[in-house]
């Protein structure tokens, strides 16, 4: 029995020399994905930013396209009206 107590305590400190040997490399590795993390959050917001923007700018575009065709109707009605008034006084001038 005290050679397989020797053996799992042997394991454990053969693992945990190892374990202190790649410290470094693993808060090294851990430092990295927090790093990643915080640059594709930050990317990730800039982007949104920018879908935002041109968001807003499209309905900006459409708004005022959508203004512009109102006021053409509107044009174009005075003018269909007031032809149709002409042509209503000249026939009945005749």
């Amino acid at each position: 029995m005290d050679k397989k107590e020797e053996s799992n305590s042997g394991f454990a400190d053969v693992f945990l020399s190892k374990l202190k040997e790649q410290s470094f490399t693993i808060i090294l590795m851990v430092g990295m994905l927090i790093y990643q993390n915080k640059v594709f959050n930050e990317q990730l917001d800039r982007s949104e930013k920018i879908i935002d923007e041109k968001q807003l700018y499209i309905d900006k575009l459409v708004e005022e396209q959508r203004q512009r065709s109102t006021l053409r109707e509107q044009y174009l009605m005075q003018q269909r009206d007031s032809y149709v008034d002409d042509l209503i006084m000249k026939g009945s001038q005749k």
